[in-house]
């Protein structure tokens, strides 16, 4: 954790001196990290299984959070932020870890959820933070919900026909065609982006429709024009205009080669070039910087933690401790395959940080938090008095086998006396 915090103070401060008159972000990080530092010992020094009794005040006052986030004064456009003084807090990050509390909580002696209707509880509590965090707008945060939830309801002994049935029918509802009137006269700018993006378009009357997956319907231009740009990456025309970001991300990527011995003067001309590349692009920073076997490196850091963190969730037995372990590391490995899969055009481009690695205070912090109550999983295992947990249903012995002398292979007698 240290090594990855001590990697993003450094890769932000190669990101500001390519910039002009930069802010001292690289300070400001190192600062963070040390605040980080002091909430991951906070969360080690108390009993884990007092933040499970808090799950639900803490959950509440999360939702608090978020609901009077989007009656402040946007920032930067966005209402993701609640100014404190000089710090900014944001509450879609302390959600996360509130959330997994608050799931794992209500998960430990639960076997409802092996039911079809017993699911709707902890989908419920899923998208209530969804919503709150898409209307900000905060879309990258809010993908990271449902594959913790999916991957904590499967390690507490879900049905596997149940999740996989979930999703078939998630997934239809997401593609399903949804006609929508198009043309001068409909949405100006947003037409435009989805007929780009529409199955088919026709024509009833003097009306022109458009028929587009559901999720894109309710989509702004900006999302729309990253979806475009992310599915047709080998337009060149559309790699300089709406696939731009992706097109200087992907190039800083190869600027640092192997080692990191490229033209360094180059890759800071790419690195001004490119947009939050503190935050969301810190990857791209890192790979022009160290090259490939730096980012093997980094990536090596992450294996080291998810390898330590699933070494914990299997040796512990109680079974809050082990969602509460098992929800950390969904969490953290969910939030590093997005940011390095949109770095690298596997996904397309949203608001996300990697974790230990970009700038900003919230994250940064949080993230800290969340392996503190790792460790503090593993630091208190409690003594199994009951039957191990999530083992649904009977328990059965495997019958004994009787073999007469006869079925005894040669010398085995012998070698019993």
């Amino acid at each position: 954790m240290i090594v990855l915090m001590v990697v993003g103070v450094l890769a932000v401060s190669a990101a500001e001196q390519a910039k002009v008159q930069a802010p001292a972000y690289a300070k400001k990080q190192a600062i963070f990290a040390f605040v980080g530092l002091a909430a991951f010992v906070a969360t080690t020094l108390v009993p884990y299984q007092r933040f499970g009794r808090a799950a639900y005040p803490l959950f509440a006052l999360t939702l608090g959070l978020l609901v009077a986030v989007l009656f402040l004064p946007p920032i930067r456009y966005c209402n993701r932020w609640i100014p404190l003084g000089p710090v900014q807090i944001q509450p879609s990050e302390i959600a996360k870890i509130a959330y997994i509390i608050l799931l794992a909580w209500y998960l430990r002696y639960r076997d409802n959820y092996r039911r079809l209707l017993g699911m709707f509880v902890p989908f419920a509590l899923t998208l209530v933070p969804i919503v709150l965090i898409l209307k900000e707008p905060d879309l990258g945060t809010s993908l990271l919900f449902l594959p913790t939830l999916y991957v904590m309801l499967f390690m507490a002994g879900a049905k596997w026909r149940h999740l996989l049935g979930i999703v078939a029918v998630a997934t239809a509802i997401l593609f399903m065609p949804v006609p929508m009137r198009t043309g001068a006269n409909a949405g100006g700018e947003t037409d435009v982006e989805r007929r780009a993006l529409a199955y088919w378009t026709f024509r009833r009357g003097q009306s022109e429709y458009a028929a587009i997956a559901a999720p894109l319907a309710i989509m702004k231009p900006h999302q729309l024009r990253r979806i475009d740009g992310w599915l047709r990456q080998g337009d060149v025309r559309l790699s300089l205009e709406r696939g731009l970001h992706l097109r200087r991300s992907k190039t800083m990527l190869g600027a640092g080669e192997v080692a990191g011995a490229g033209n360094w003067e180059d890759a800071q001309t790419y690195m001004s070039l490119l947009p939050e590349s503190r935050t969301d692009f810190i990857f791209s920073i890192a790979a022009g910087r160290w090259g490939f076997l730096g980012c093997l490196g980094i990536l090596a850091m992450y294996a080291v933690i998810f390898v330590f963190g699933v070494e914990i969730a299997v040796v512990t037995h109680d079974p809050f401790g082990r969602l509460l372990a098992v929800g950390m590391l969904a969490l953290l490995l969910t939030q590093i395959f997005i940011n390095i899969g949109m770095t690298m055009g596997l996904m397309p481009i949203t608001g996300m940080t990697l974790p230990l690695v970009s700038y900003g205070g919230s994250s940064l912090v949080v993230n800290c938090a969340a392996l503190g109550l790792l460790v503090n999983v593993g630091m208190r295992r409690p003594i199994l008095l009951a039957k191990r947990p999530f083992e649904h249903g009977p328990k059965r012995e495997k019958p004994l086998a009787v073999r007469t002398m006869a079925q005894e292979p040669a010398g085995a007698a012998l070698r019993e006396r």
